[in-house]
């Protein structure tokens, strides 16, 4: 499989410029519901669908409870989870206060497989439908741009989409 992406334009308003740019957006091609995860995982290892939903359950359970606790969760080669916050910045120590923390997130860290899979995936560009860049909906940042994972095109159709191959 490929990571597929398309060419969006965006306009950057960190300064008085407003420079307008175009970036590669990444396209998902779906999305595995986790009721089909858990049929091919039962399929994988022999054992009932539903075990694996109850093992999947229980250990987002544990998890939970121990980023809770402020504890970094390692999945062995899946990753690791780790709690952590962004906060206003202030000029005095005694300013930082819990009032300052602006968001909670959690932070998820792929392990060694993932990191591979993500090395040696090819990367292609989706052929995109003429883009009117002036009404501002391909900058949103939201959704499935232009072409859509789901299209089936590839690079060797002809239709001026780019395969980058990581090896090579």
């Amino acid at each position: 499989m490929a990571l597929n992406y398309v060419v969006t334009k965006r306009t950057f308003g960190f300064d008085d410029t407003k420079a307008t740019k175009f970036v590669a957006k990444s396209v998902t091609n779906g999305t595995i519901t986790n009721d089909k995860l858990c049929r091919k995982v039962s399929v994988l290892c022999g054992i009932h669908r539903k075990i694996v939903d109850l093992v999947i359950s229980g250990a987002t359970d544990v998890m939970a409870e121990a980023l809770d606790d402020g504890k970094t969760v390692r999945l062995g080669e899946f990753g690791l989870f780790r709690p952590t916050i962004s906060a206003k910045a202030a000029d005095a120590e005694e300013d930082v206060t819990a009032s300052t923390i602006t968001k909670r997130r959690i932070v998820f860290t792929p392990g060694s497989i993932f990191q591979d899979t993500l090395e040696s995936m090819a990367v292609t560009r989706m052929a995109t439908p003429d883009l009117d860049y002036t009404d501002g909906s391909s900058s949103s940042g939201s959704g499935n741009t232009g072409g859509g994972g789901n299209s089936g095109e590839s690079g060797s159709e002809g239709n001026g989409d780019e395969v980058l191959d990581p090896l090579g």
